[in-house]
């Protein structure tokens, strides 16, 4: 795979530290990556790692084009210059208005600087982990709920999670409230939070609101019991 054949990935902006750890915990979600850096040793570095790679400033909205951020879900700036994000994240902004973009700042007041630039996240690596910058990607509205508990790296099938789970059209949940699917007693699984389609996450959602496609349900339970529920809200396939 090239990056012009790339589709509904992340691009991340620069391969420092911070950008090592957040490129690494998407690649274990699964997550396809396209890493951009104008450093060309930090470039083979992320090459070697199995990233797709591209050599150039994306200063340059050129670069950004070719990083293919047009087509991207979210695009993770983490340059070593406040300004440099400001910039980047106001041409990301304009090349792709629904992109999700993430930027890194490290003084107080830059944060509100970013967010009014277009950024939907303004992080502080110095706060925040490296994972948790990747999940603001991959988990926005578990991030939402300020992480109730912090996830470990391991993968039994019985250790509880915090997971989004998507209901899809044609899934046997949709007109379903959260009682009547009974997914608490069934799977052992809880509901903490429901973003309905077009709003924001409400906290400790309402059991008898039917469910329709496009909600996300923020549940925490057993990894197995999440997947299972993952596949349920598939619906079938045509």
């Amino acid at each position: 795979m090239d990056i012009f054949s790339t589709s509904d990935h992340v691009v991340v902006c620069g391969y420092g530290s911070t950008g090592t750890f957040v490129a690494r915990d998407l690649k274990a979600e699964g997550v396809p990556l396209v890493i951009v850096d104008k450093s060309s040793e930090r470039i083979s570095i992320a090459h070697e790692d199995g990233h797709l790679t591209l050599l150039g400033d994306v200063l340059v909205p050129e670069i950004l084009k070719e990083a293919g951020i047009e087509r991207a879900r979210g695009v993770i700036f983490v340059l070593p210059s406040e300004s440099d994000n400001l910039f980047a994240t106001m041409s990301a902004r304009e090349l792709n208005p629904d992109i999700f973009i993430i930027a890194r700042h490290s003084s107080p007041h830059a944060g509100d600087k970013l967010l009014k630039a277009g950024a939907d996240r303004a992080v502080n690596p110095l706060e925040e982990t490296g994972r948790r910058i990747g999940d603001e990607i991959v988990r926005p509205a578990v991030i939402d709920l300020m992480r109730i508990f912090k996830e470990e790296d391991k993968s039994e099938s019985d250790d509880v999670r915090v997971r989004e789970v998507k209901i899809e059209p044609g899934c046997s949940l949709v007109g379903k409230s959260l009682q009547e699917a009974n997914i608490r007693a069934t799977m052992d699984i809880m509901v903490i939070a429901m973003r309905k389609a077009g709003a924001s996450t409400r906290f400790n959602p309402d059991p008898q609101r039917p469910m329709t496609s496009g909600d996300v349900l923020v549940c925490m339970g057993r990894l197995s019991m999440l997947r299972e529920l993952h596949e349920m809200a598939q619906g079938e396939e045509e």
